[in-house]
């Protein structure tokens, strides 16, 4: 993917990310299943795909890890403002 192509990921919900990446795992696993048919002519297709499918599941876990990290840090304020 292009630069570009991952800041407009970045912008996506987590639902919107979670679908693109069910539906690149698909077609990860219909190419290289094709692949081993010897029915695919372009055999990088299958390492390309690979790679921006991690790239879509390296997007949606910083999502989740920032989501997370915002929780902790509003939790936390909440203790340190209810001192007795």
């Amino acid at each position: 993917m292009k630069r570009n192509d991952l800041l407009k990921l970045r912008g996506k919900a987590k639902e919107e990310l979670k679908g693109l990446a069910e539906v690149k795992k698909l077609e990860f696993l219909k190419v290289k299943a094709s692949i081993k048919a010897k029915r695919e002519k372009n055999l990088k297709r299958a390492k390309i795909l690979r790679h921006e499918l991690s790239q879509v599941l390296t997007i949606l876990r910083e999502k989740e890890l920032m989501e997370k990290d915002k929780t902790a840090k509003s939790a936390r304020k909440i203790s340190l403002t209810k001192k007795p």
